[in-house]
């Protein structure tokens, strides 16, 4: 169903919402450029100059010389840690925290904006930038520490001289197992599942909402057509911030 107007979009996403008791969402890039952030594997962000981001972001590049991701991951760092939750992370957590739903968030972002905005559980399936790991002891730092050396795009190293690699997953990596799992657990014992912000096209993350239960709704909110509208009870084409707000209050 697509909705003719937003009116009737908003009021049709309040009844899903109205009737859900356990929510699992799985959220993208869409959920967060309302809060400034760009999507960091888009090259038409600007933050690429002369490589593409799977250039940027690939592991085996990585490996052997990481000097051009940390040219380029400054401004999108300082770009996350001054980023605020948005009305879309914030009605998220209001749908946990005053209509008492559970509220289950695999998220494919980076950003920490879902936990900052309030009472969910989340899962980073492609990993976060609040922490880096060194590539040669294993020792993990806080990314705040390493702020101004981040700004300015230099080549970060741990104590032993080995490189420090941000926690997120790169292009040639394997996601996480445990936020995954615990992802694909959420969606199979949903009886709403929310797609937001995410076109569903990077596997395997785009594949979690297929594994909610027989029967279950799926709302897909997103700006552009999704791989999944055809199979959706609710398509809106909208922004998050424009429509999900307005339907948690309609609660």
């Amino acid at each position: 169903m697509t909705p003719a107007n937003l009116t009737e979009a908003i009021d049709a996403l309040a009844g899903y919402l109205r009737s859900a008791t356990r929510i699992a969402c799985l959220t993208g890039a869409g959920m967060s450029t309302e809060s400034g952030i760009p999507d960091y594997r888009s090259s038409s962000t600007g933050l690429y100059r002369t490589l593409t981001s799977e250039e940027v972001f690939d592991i085996q590049r990585f490996r052997s010389d990481p000097s051009d991701f940390y040219r380029v991951i400054g401004p999108l760092y300082i770009s996350i840690e001054e980023a605020k939750p948005n009305v879309g992370h914030l009605a998220l957590a209001e749908l946990a925290e005053r209509c008492g739903k559970s509220v289950k968030i695999a998220t494919q972002n980076i950003d920490g904006l879902h936990q900052k905005a309030g009472r969910v559980d989340v899962y980073e399936v492609h990993g976060t930038m609040r922490t880096l790991t060194c590539l040669s002891c294993g020792g993990q730092v806080d990314s705040g520490s390493q702020r101004e050396r981040l700004q300015a795009g230099e080549l970060l190293r741990h104590h032993c001289n080995g490189v420090l690699k941000p926690d997120i997953t790169f292009y040639g990596e394997m996601l996480p197992s445990k936020p995954l799992a615990l992802a694909r657990q959420a969606m199979l014992e949903a009886d709403l599942v929310m797609v937001l912000g995410t076109s569903l096209l990077v596997y395997p993350a785009a594949a979690l909402p297929s594994m909610r239960s027989q029967g279950c709704p799926l709302v897909i909110i997103n700006r552009d057509a999704t791989a999944m509208d055809d199979q959706a009870n609710l398509v809106i084409n909208d922004s998050i911030g424009s429509v999900l707000p307005q339907a948690v209050a309609k609660l």
